[in-house]
């Protein structure tokens, strides 16, 4: 059973190239002059327009087109087999393209007469431990399809997984516009997408056994293997105390939420009134509610308000807003026939 799953379900080697194919075919994607300098370019403007104008299919367009996945998969492969001149090579490729990359897109950004920051923007600016083992497991995935003998579409979702270009344009906005606050988790997140599809290339093409120059030093490995595991310690940690705080904030807001939606439907909500919004406070200890339809009197609130304990929002202030009286409770009343809905309780 294990020689079955080893040697015929999970065998990555029947359809994989020689060793001197699969060497010429990063070394190749490495060199930066002429056609691959133009599409870096296209790329950078084309991911620049996509995040200014918030378009998410010209995004993924530009993911496609830009090589800067190219020499980051060569320096994991150098490192794996202990080639230096193309570790360098690669390495230095790499840097010129993010110094282009930032050039271009900084320049975009203070030429366009949009400055609002997009939804695709923010976007790249809250990088979690999530984007690790995408990075990783894309990364994987891709050096699995550079090393097949036939390409299939594996090169192109990659791309799109381990997305290198919105981030590096999304640093270039911040440099355009002065704020660190896009400049540093945007970075960081390329930092995060670049060392992991790296780090997946050295461990596949370790696993693969692939040819090795022919000195290598104990003590080289040794510091390989260091490197490797401080980087990853040093990468892992921020994402992931920003990973812990996001899912403790997100129970918290749902606990609050269940909380107020089973109050209102309770204690609010009846034949003849109802809640069209709920908005909650956490820091002013403060929940505002918006309603349609008879009006309570003072004692009613107040009775509401006693109550707010119960349901486990102690020490809370209620807000009531109830001069919405317009001929279109009926229509609230049909719509929202079983009571407060998720949708509308909004945490501020």
């Amino acid at each position: 059973m294990i020689d079955y799953l080893k040697n015929g379900l999970f065998d990555i080697r029947s359809d994989q190239m020689g060793a001197d194919a699969i060497h010429e075919s990063i070394v190749a994607g490495v060199k930066l002059k002429g056609a691959p300098l133009i599409i870096l370019f296209c790329a950078i403007i084309v991911a620049s327009v996509g995040l200014n104008t918030n378009s998410t299919a010209v995004i993924i367009g530009a993911m496609l087109i830009s090589p800067l996945m190219n020499p980051i998969i060569a320096m994991g492969y150098s490192l794996a087999t202990y080639d230096g001149l193309l570790l360098r090579n690669a390495a230095l490729n790499f840097m010129i393209q993010i110094i282009i990359a930032l050039i271009g897109a900084s320049i975009y950004f203070s030429l366009t007469p949009i400055h609002e920051a997009t939804s695709e923007l923010i976007a790249r600016t809250g990088p979690s431990f999530f984007d690790m083992l995408i990075a990783f497991f894309g990364g994987t995935a891709g050096v699995i399809g550079i090393t097949r003998k036939e390409k299939t579409n594996v090169i192109p979702g990659v791309a799109i997984a381990t997305a290198l270009m919105p981030p590096m344009c999304t640093v270039g906005y911040g440099i355009a516009n002065s704020n660190p606050d896009y400049i540093f988790p945007a970075a960081y997140l390329f930092l995060i997408n670049a060392f992991f599809i790296m780090l997946a290339t050295f461990a596949f093409c370790k696993l693969l056994q692939l040819k090795q120059a022919a000195v290598v030093k104990e003590r080289f490995n040794k510091i390989l293997k260091r490197g490797f595991i401080l980087g990853m310690i040093l990468i892992t940690i921020p994402a992931a105390v920003s990973a812990a705080y996001v899912a403790i904030d997100s129970i918290i807001d749902n606990n609050l939420t269940s909380k107020v939606e089973t109050f209102v439907n309770a204690e609010v909500n009846s034949s003849t009134t109802t809640t069209m919004r709920a908005t909650i406070d956490p820091e002013r200890k403060n929940l505002r509610l918006d309603l349609i339809g008879e009006v309570y009197s003072p004692d009613q609130i107040d009775r509401i308000t006693t109550n707010m304990a119960d349901y486990g929002l102690e020490g809370y202030t209620l807000e009531v807003v109830q001069d919405i009286r317009t001929t279109l409770f009926n229509y609230f009343e049909k719509e929202n026939s079983a009571g407060i809905l998720e949708g509308e309780i909004v945490i501020v």
